[in-house]
């Protein structure tokens, strides 16, 4: 049994391609970026920021494509153009990868097909015509809810495409792959079958984020790790730092990742109480983790926040709200807490209550430590090869659909 993977970009696609190819089932991984090293060295050099942002992955290059046009054009609307503009320049990325996918789809050996939303519709439609089986890779939860918890900053016309586009993806899909119990439960809500929905929950590089062993000391440190958007709850942690650094002001905020919509935000905190550190490299990332005390991630959709994983693989506290898929690694009291979205009177408490007792949370390193052992990449390589052989095993025999 052999299985395509196709993304327009990378997230975890590359972790899929992977755990395929050790269980000797991967027909090919088609990405919108150079996966191997052999594809990045092709690149000039200043074209690689664009291109080739990413490491490259151990894999048969014979196996491995990609697509250049999908890197250029969501580079020229992210720097000629307006938000919306961009927009709308990201999704046609994503589609006309799709069409390109679709099209090679004939000259390829393979039983079923692994693709990304927004980019799954035309290879879907090509699969099936050929009685493949076809799963979807959902990385984000359904797209109902994001509407009912934060709505959308896209145009109207475009997340009316979107929209459309991923319902008839869900209808085309034989399996919807999550990434969380949280994210598998908004599709059941919105009425996709149960046994059609399946989450496979990610890992971390628990080599690079882990512990020093050293005793952490001085004032107490919030992290937050990710763009500074009203999606992952920037706004609510601002208020409900400030809130506390009134009543404690022995306290600490740093903040790494890009300024995304809540940015202004920003203007005129610098100073030692908050400092935002924009993005940064994943091995300072690390160093961030271990020096923090408490992660702080109080979003109102992740569909699972990796940084929950990787702070406590690096002995570090999370405080998460609920729609945060990584909320099954937290244990309450022990790993860290667990609150209601958008409460932000929990939030400003259970921060002060940390600011307050710095000893029990750092005393919580070696539990966090544990928590994250069960949350590793090759234990997510285990179960996606698994759960993928299952589905092929009780989809085998299906008719083609031309």
């Amino acid at each position: 049994m052999k299985v395509l993977v196709t993304h327009p970009g990378r997230q975890h696609s590359h972790h899929v391609a992977l755990a395929l190819e050790e269980a000797e089932m991967l027909a090919g991984y088609w990405a919108g970026v150079p996966a191997v090293a052999e594809q990045a060295w092709r690149v000039p050099g200043f074209l690689r920021g664009t291109f080739a942002r990413y490491a490259p992955i151990v894999l048969p290059p014979a196996r491995a494509r990609w697509f250049p046009w999908t890197p250029a054009i969501r580079r020229t609307g992210d720097s000629w153009l307006p938000s919306g503009g961009a927009a709308w320049t990201d999704f046609a990325a994503c589609r006309l990868f799709d069409r390109w996918a679709a099209r090679e789809l004939a000259g390829i050996e393979a039983e079923a097909v692994i693709a990304c939303e927004i980019s799954a519709l035309s290879i879907f439609r090509a699969a099936r015509r050929r009685g493949m089986t076809t799963i979807l890779d959902a990385p984000s939860i359904h797209h109902a809810a994001q509407d009912r918890l934060h709505g959308t900053t896209d145009p109207p016309n475009l997340h009316q495409r979107i929209v459309r586009i991923k319902d008839e993806e869900i209808a085309l899909a034989d399996h919807v792959l999550t990434v969380s119990e949280l994210a598998r439960q908004t599709y059941r809500d919105a009425g996709v079958p149960v046994e059609k929905v399946h989450a496979v929950p990610l890992g971390a590089d628990l080599g690079l984020f882990s512990s020093d062993g050293g005793a952490k000391s001085g004032d107490l440190t919030f992290l937050f790790a990710g763009a500074t958007i009203r999606r992952k709850g920037f706004d609510l942690l601002l208020e409900a730092f400030d809130r506390v650094a009134a009543a404690e002001p022995d306290t600490r905020l740093r903040i790494v990742g890009p300024r995304g919509d809540l940015g202004r935000l920003l203007d005129g905190r610098s100073g030692d109480r908050v400092a935002f550190l924009g993005p940064r490299p994943q091995t300072e990332l690390a160093a961030e983790m271990r020096r923090a005390d408490v992660l702080v991630l109080p979003s109102r959709n992740d569909s699972y926040g990796m940084v929950v994983a990787e702070a406590l693989a690096s002995g570090t506290p999370a405080l998460v709200s609920e729609m945060v898929g990584a909320k099954d690694l937290v244990t309450e009291g022990k790993t860290g807490w667990i609150l209601a979205v958008e409460d932000l009177e929990a939030l400003s408490d259970r921060m002060a209550w940390c600011a307050r007792h710095p000893e029990a949370v750092r005393a919580m390193g070696p539990d966090c430590r544990r928590a994250a052992e069960t949350a590793t990449w090759p234990a997510y390589h285990r179960r996606l090869a698994e759960l993928v052989r299952g589905l092929l095993e009780t989809s085998s025999g299906r008719p083609n659909l031309a």
